[in-house]
């Protein structure tokens, strides 16, 4: 979305930066009888346009970019999980229970196994329990179980992105644990 808006905003400015006066005519002039802009006020507009497009390009920009990120935390969060950096999962929300070593390699594969899916949580609150995945680096991952997406989710701080765990047989394990 935020690149369909730069171009959006490349698209006004071109039109201010290359006609000027239209620009003016448009935000103030239709307010006088038998007014012209000066030149100071046409060189402002022409300013205005370059300007908007400077910005429209930099958010262009910027949508490309973030997207490739969060594909890299996708894959940085794997490899992470398959060369063992994991430190411990726990999962409860008063009292989070540490899986031992034999549950924990089990839900490290059914995430390897499964696809991350990025998904965009909104202002959507809620979830059925929540764990983190806490890595030797100290650095940590939530998990919403059954949150606002309906399955298993990672939050984690350094990605712009939510993920969704797409695994049916995490979900039911993760549904059953603890009963």
């Amino acid at each position: 979305m935020t690149g369909f808006m730069g171009a959006v905003i490349i698209a006004i400015g071109l039109v201010i930066a290359i006609w000027p006066k239209v620009a003016w005519y448009l935000r103030l002039g239709w307010r006088f009888k038998n007014a012209e802009p000066s030149g100071l006020a046409l060189g402002v507009e022409r300013v205005t346009g370059v300007v908007l497009v400077i910005a429209g390009f930099i958010m262009m920009v910027s949508s490309c970019s973030s997207g490739s990120a969060d594909a890299r935390w996708s894959e940085q969060f794997k490899e992470k999980l398959d060369s063992g950096q994991v430190q411990e999962i726990s999962i409860g929300m008063i009292n989070p229970t540490v899986l031992n070593e034999e549950e924990t390699n089990r839900m490290i594969q059914m995430i390897q196994d499964a696809e991350l899916r990025p998904f965009d949580a909104g202002n959507s609150f809620g979830a059925s329990n929540t764990g983190t995945i806490t890595f030797k680096d100290q650095t940590r991952v939530d998990m919403i179980i059954l949150g606002p997406s309906g399955g298993i989710e990672l939050h984690p701080d350094d990605a712009q992105s939510q993920y969704e765990i797409m695994s049916r047989s995490l979900k039911s394990w993760l549904k059953s644990y603890g009963d």
